[in-house]
């Protein structure tokens, strides 16, 4: 056989090979949108369903959660909240990041400095970073801070508070969660704050709803509940925040939900002054931005002395 005839019989059977192969490649591509089309069109009549039947007639039956100030039924929290907060039924879709745009899912360049320039464990995953990778992905953002720490460390409260939020969150990536109320007096800000801390490594949890908890104290220990598929992940407290200038506040299964609430990020909560809303704090000069962050020892002291807010982990140094 000649070198010519050769090489084209060479590249015919190459060419052969590739054109067969490519319906394969395009049918799996297919079948994958046809599997995404159909969970979105499942999680849209989910979400209609929700608006229409239940949300009108929600309400919570918690003598609980009643007798704390603020509460009111999650019906007359406006569902814009609810898409603010990421718990609305079905998968999620771009409107509800736009709205959480809208109220506060901003990178803001905040970074935690402490007091007397110690180190503690900061974010691996951070504020308001694009999670679509994360999420199959669909439109979704990081609502909070990440800190990597080993399983049982104690998670701390961040300030003086009550408990309004205790969740297991079997069916959620956020997993055991705690939510606690701060009034304008105790987060030293005209808002109410709300603090969320998630994946703890224990259900029940030994803090109870209604509960008044004090700066710096254990509310659990770290851990990586809320796995979800086969990625475990590894030991870390998600910490977030909101605020609102309203005092209401309510909850739907395991969802926050603070009535004309915004996200703050979780460092903003430890400035004294305005402004809080990450918008215009993004704007803000170099030397205003990052506050100096107090924190409790091992030995259970809180530095600097006087201080109202914490690091949600505790100082392991000397």
């Amino acid at each position: 056989m000649k070198k010519r005839d050769f090489l084209k019989l060479v590249f015919n059977t190459a060419s052969l090979f590739f054109f067969s192969a490519l319906p394969s490649f395009s049918s799996s591509h297919k079948k994958k949108n046809k599997v995404k089309k159909k969970s979105n069109k499942r999680g849209k009549k989910k979400r209609e369903y929700f608006i229409n039947n239940i949300y009108p007639n929600l309400k919570i039956e918690s003598p609980l959660h009643q007798k704390i100030e603020g509460f009111v039924q999650p019906n007359t929290i406006s569902l814009e909240i609810y898409k603010m907060a990421g718990i609305m039924p079905g998968p999620p879709i771009s409107e509800d990041t736009k709205i959480q745009k809208k109220r506060g899912m901003l990178n803001t360049g905040l970074k935690a400095k402490f007091y007397d320039n110690k180190k503690l464990v900061v974010c691996d995953d951070c504020w308001a970073i694009n999670y679509s990778h994360k999420r199959e992905g669909r439109p979704a953002y990081h609502k909070g801070r990440d800190l990597p720490m080993k399983f049982d460390e104690p998670v701390l409260a961040m300030a003086n508070g009550t408990v309004v939020g205790l969740f297991e969150n079997l069916m959620s990536r956020k997993g055991v969660e705690v939510v606690l109320r701060h009034t304008p007096l105790q987060s030293g800000t005209k808002y109410y704050v709300y603090t969320q801390y998630t994946h703890f490594n224990k259900w029940p949890l030994d803090v109870k709803i209604g509960q008044k908890i004090k700066v710096g104290e254990v509310l659990g220990p770290n851990g990586n509940s809320g796995k979800k598929g086969k990625r475990v992940r590894r030991p870390a407290l998600h910490f977030a925040a909101f605020y609102s200038k309203s005092p209401n506040w309510s909850f739907f299964k395991g969802g926050f939900l603070v009535k004309d609430g915004y996200w703050m990020d979780p460092i903003s909560f430890y400035r004294n002054e305005e402004p809080f809303d990450n918008k215009s704090v993004k704007k803000l000069k170099s030397k205003e931005r990052n506050p100096s962050i107090g924190y409790k020892t091992k030995s259970g002291n809180i530095l600097p002395e006087g201080t109202k807010k914490v690091w949600p982990f505790a100082y392991n140094g000397t």
